[in-house]
């Protein structure tokens, strides 16, 4: 029993090693996938806004001309979207909007009514993380703006989020590498010696046949 022991030792450091490498695998192949993810889509961020003129809850007794949003972070104009939406959920915006700071935008507004008026944004930030958010002002009327509640709230970012997360022709480009360079890493992964061994696509020596021949003879 203890020469059966013995025989089958190597093919149980064998499977072991195996193992540990199927893993090691597994774990570099998530953390490239992790990697790849990050880069190519955005992290959800905290809201940043630190300034906003209108400000959230503003009574107006004049409609502005524009809107301003400033933040923590320095802002990506090409990946960030502002917009004014009506009582009846149309957008208002007069023209692009402008960055009059790195830090900050501006969409102007014609407003000609008076009533409640939502302001939505999705911004993104140098690092790749982003925020969106919504609040209202209201012009005109005396009172308060409506509070905005979940389906508004969730259709007005909604809209900017879309606009804001169109893929144009740099960022189609640089997924495309990143895929291969992922494709790359893990055929270096797959290829790299196993047991102390180089791989090689031949098909391993199965030991004599059973008349004692060579096995890599015809």
């Amino acid at each position: 029993m203890a020469s059966e022991a013995a025989d089958r030792l190597p093919a149980v450091v064998h499977a072991a090693a195996t193992g540990r490498w199927r893993v090691r695998f597994a774990v570099a192949a998530a953390a490239v996938v992790g990697l790849l993810a990050g880069a190519a889509g955005s992290a959800w961020a905290d809201d940043n806004r630190v300034y906003a003129d209108p400000p959230a809850g503003a009574v107006l007794s004049k409609a502005p001309t524009g809107v301003t949003l400033a933040f923590a972070h320095d802002v990506q104009p090409e990946l960030s979207h502002v917009a004014v939406f009506d009582r009846d959920g149309s957008e208002i915006g007069d023209g692009t909007y402008s960055q009059p700071a790195s830090d900050r935008v501006h969409l102007p507004v014609t407003i000609d009514q008076d009533g409640d008026y939502t302001v939505a944004y999705h911004v993104t930030f140098p690092d790749g993380t982003s925020t969106t958010d919504a609040y209202r002002f209201s012009v005109g009327t005396g009172v308060p703006p409506v509070a905005l509640d979940a389906a508004t709230r969730q259709a007005s970012t909604d809209a900017v989020a879309r606009h804001a997360h169109q893929i144009d022709g740099l960022s189609a480009t640089l997924l495309v590498l990143d895929g291969l360079v992922l494709c790359a890493v893990l055929g270096l992964l797959w290829l790299r010696p196993r047991d102390g061994r180089p791989m090689s696509f031949r098909p391993r020596d199965s030991g004599p046949t059973p008349d004692g021949g060579d096995p890599d003879r015809p």
